[in-house]
């Protein structure tokens, strides 16, 4: 009876050090799983970072592009600035440097496909572009945006 209940007994041990063994690799699973599951969650929101950062970028262009001025050289010293965008803007300041103008430098609003004529005189050391600075909002409480043009 001695040798069955000893039998048993090892039996017992061994069952019971095979679960611990069991639930020792439960556990490393669980540690991995939980680490696997932190990894994709850090990517997934650096995934929709880039998402939101892209994005912003994208309508930044689009506003960009809502106004395009260009300066296209009319005649001598006759240019226009034309305004190619797709938007009218407002509160439109040209400063032209240190070149002699001669045409108006405020306006208070530049309907898209719009243009205005100016004489740009210029010397020696008159610098090469002029900065044409605008509004998107009529009331001007944007930021002003510009953009510099070259003669």
């Amino acid at each position: 009876m001695t040798v069955a209940s000893f039998i048993i007994s090892v039996v017992a041990v061994l069952v019971a050090m095979g679960a611990l063994w069991y639930a020792r690799g439960q556990k490393l699973a669980a540690e991995r799983s939980a680490q696997e599951a932190k990894r994709s969650a850090d990517a997934a929101a650096d995934l929709a970072k880039i998402e939101r950062d892209r994005r912003r970028d994208e309508v930044d262009e689009a506003k960009r592009l809502r106004v395009r001025f260009n300066l296209v050289h009319h005649n001598k010293s006759a240019y226009l600035l034309r305004n190619d965008g797709t938007d009218t803007v407002y509160g439109v300041h040209v400063d032209a440097q240190n070149i002699l103008i001669r045409g108006d430098s405020d306006i208070s609003e530049f309907p898209s496909g719009d243009s205005h004529k100016y004489v740009l005189g210029r010397t020696m050391d008159s610098g090469d572009h002029i900065i044409v600075t605008w509004h998107h909002e009529p009331d001007r409480s944007d930021s002003p945006r510009s953009t510099k043009l070259y003669v």
